[in-house]
């Protein structure tokens, strides 16, 4: 049966833990917040443990708004991104990328001398899905995914890659939902209004999926962490779930909300959900 049915077994996948310390740091320059100029900085990539995953997938790896540059070759982070889990797969340091997933959470597009503006970033989407079991995720606001449904299949033909917005495939057996853009004025690109947002996560939720990919995500006033509370009350309506969100960066990569939800942030860091060892 293809690792694509949606008619698998369903497997949740529940964080128990994720580690403070980087297994690796990932260099890249990005336009200075401020305006005064190119900064380096690294994207770190965690480790977290999972208490199950399906037959055959060792790992998942999760992470978005990677909007810098490679400082060598000066191609989209994306692409370096792609190529450094790819060796630290070789050195075992995480699992095989034939066993592991991808999944992306948005805005894989930048500029070097301006912040802000939109680019095609399939071909980062390609770099993952070359070298990994699948790819899965959604679009950011500062991302083109191509500028027609034909274009957007097209892209996803044959290659290993869903691109999802308002949709639900199911991956070796994990039910994956996810919602592109933002919430904003309809007129610009990969916005949608906050009722008719509202609405299409009411609609994925009802379908049970085990994993919900936002680019935008909740807030949690509580723990200080900034998002939106409009998608955190429609939320509030799913139960055992794995919200995986970035376009606002948190200083910790993970919160939990009633009936199960856990939101995992990965905006300008990389997790790689791992096994735990029986």
């Amino acid at each position: 049966m293809s690792h694509d049915s949606l008619y698998h077994i369903r497997t949740r996948t529940v964080i128990t833990s994720i580690s403070e310390r980087p297994i690796h740091q990932i260099p890249f320059i990005t336009h200075s917040p401020n305006g005064t100029g190119i900064v380096h900085r690294v994207l770190p990539v965690l480790l977290a443990k999972v208490d199950s995953l399906p037959d055959g997938l060792e790992a998942i790896i999760a992470t978005s708004d990677l909007q810098g540059v490679d400082p060598v070759n000066y191609r989209l982070l994306g692409h370096l991104v792609s190529e450094e889990l790819e060796k630290l797969a070789e050195l075992g340091k995480i699992p095989s990328p034939q066993r592991t997933g991808v999944i992306l959470a948005g805005d894989l597009y930048a500029k070097i001398d301006k912040r802000g503006g939109v680019g095609d970033v399939r071909e980062v989407w390609q770099a993952f899905s070359r070298r990994f079991r699948w790819v899965a995720g959604v679009g950011g606001n500062h991302d083109n995914i191509g500028k027609t449904p034909q274009e957007i299949q097209a892209f996803q033909n044959g290659q290993g890659i869903h691109y999802l917005d308002g949709d639900l495939t199911c991956l070796d057996g994990i039910r994956i939902a996810g919602i592109s853009g933002i919430i904003g004025k309809k007129t610009k690109p990969l916005r949608r209004p906050e009722e008719d947002f509202r609405e299409l996560i009411h609609e994925l939720l009802d379908e049970s999926p085990d994993i919900l990919i936002l680019h935008e995500g909740p807030n949690d006033a509580e723990a200080k962490l900034i998002g939106n509370q409009s998608i955190r009350t429609e939320l509030t309506t799913g139960s055992n779930l794995l919200v995986i969100c970035g376009h606002s960066h948190w200083r910790v990569p993970m919160t939990t909300m009633p009936k199960g939800v856990q939101v995992l942030n990965v905006d300008t860091r990389v997790v790689v959900m791992t096994k735990m060892k029986s």
